[in-house]
């Protein structure tokens, strides 16, 4: 019976080794991304009258593709990431002359239109439930370390034409993200396929940062009563949100399925 029991666990051990495989690759995504903050999307009808609006802007995200497949139908996937993400805005000055924190005059009810980039690594780690046939879905955390920071403006009217900063001092140098993900795998040849993937991407923790014109959200003024710089009642967290579609290409060694 002990001989039996060991066979049947040495067959079940061999089978399951058979049926894993590895995965490595270059993915490439095209992201729409965004900074929300309320204090930014409520703008306008605060202590300062001025506008943020938000507009689209183009982002982008490549890197390695790394994988372990326990089963046909279960796995890891994790990938390292270089992202560029942008957000851009466009507003109206109030009609009362003033000054930013940066520095800036701004001409009453001028318009202006500004961009602040994050250049940082990603590094998700999403387990895998695999259809079978090359169809996937995916869930797991994702760790953001942002590298540098910076913001842009340019103004249609007023003492200058264009501010730009860097802005890394006022991001968190690391949030955290929930990632949610669907892909396929097409058969190019027996080991080699084409990707095509989907992911949404939410940050949980607070990026900070700054609003539509370049102000440090941290900085208390801006929430001070009476202060010339007030333009929000309270201090609101600044959440990253992403849709991005993607491509690659997968070469995968081990168990074919």
């Amino acid at each position: 019976m002990k001989k039996y029991l060991a066979l049947l666990v040495c067959v079940s051990f061999f089978s399951l080794t058979k049926a894993q495989s590895f995965e490595f690759g270059v993915r490439y995504l095209a992201t729409s991304n965004w900074f929300f903050n309320s204090n930014v999307t409520n703008s306008g009808g605060g202590p300062n009258a001025t506008s943020e609006d938000y507009s689209a802007a183009y982002s982008y995200t490549y890197g390695l593709h790394l994988a372990y497949n326990f089963t046909d139908h279960s796995g890891i996937e994790t990938n390292i990431m270089i992202a560029s993400l942008s957000q851009n805005y466009t507003g109206t000055f109030s009609q009362t002359p003033g000054q930013l924190t940066t520095g800036v005059f701004y001409y009453p009810g001028g318009d202006y239109k500004s961009t602040t980039t994050l250049n940082e690594i990603q590094i998700p780690v999403m387990f895998r439930f695999l259809s079978g046939n090359g169809a996937y879905a995916e869930i797991g955390p994702q760790v953001e370390l942002v590298g540098d920071a910076n913001y842009s403006a340019t103004y249609k009217q007023g003492p200058v034409s264009s501010y730009n900063s860097d802005v890394k001092q006022y991001y968190s140098s690391t949030y955290f993200s929930g990632v949610l993900a669907f892909g396929n795998n097409i058969r190019l040849s027996h080991s080699f396929f084409f990707n095509i993937n989907l992911r949404l991407i939410y940050d949980f923790s607070d990026l900070k940062g700054v609003d539509a014109l370049g102000q440090n959200l941290k900085d208390p003024s801006l929430y001070q009563s009476g202060n010339i710089h007030q333009m929000y009642g309270s201090y609101a967290a600044t959440n990253a949100v992403s849709a991005a579609f993607g491509i690659g290409f997968v070469y995968r060694i081990g168990h074919d399925f």
